[in-house]
């Protein structure tokens, strides 16, 4: 039934996080934008507002993008070891925009390392 979505929450919800993680990821190496919880959900086929039927819930979209982060902190410091200086400093910018939203620690500790990635390019 609908009304059960919750109860089964705990079988897909990581394997949905990691889903929305790398298609957002893709989408930033795409487009240089965040992919809106909308779009993702348009993307797996579900609806994205509805708590009436299987839906992409708010907190599965945030982690996924959370995870996104973490992914592109890695990134910022492969491209600097590819000798692509300017790729961390876009990154640094675009993950700066997702922590003025909201402040999460996991997102707090990816700014810090994309910003010691930036600030290690700056002084080389």
């Amino acid at each position: 039934p609908s009304t059960d979505y919750y109860k089964y929450h705990e079988s897909w919800k990581s394997v949905t996080q990691q889903v929305c993680s790398k298609v957002c990821l893709l989408s930033y190496l795409q487009n240089a934008s965040l992919l809106d919880r909308a779009g993702m959900a348009c993307i797996l086929g579900v609806e994205s507002e509805t708590e009436q039927q299987f839906h992409l819930c708010l907190e599965d979209y945030l982690i996924g993008v959370l995870f996104m982060a973490t992914e592109l902190s890695r990134l910022a410091v492969n491209r600097v070891t590819a000798k692509d200086y300017s790729k961390p400093l876009e990154i640094a910018n675009f993950v700066r925009e997702l922590e003025a939203g909201k402040r999460y620690d996991a997102l707090k500790y990816d700014v810090k390392k994309i910003e010691e990635v930036v600030y290690d390019v700056t002084l080389n």
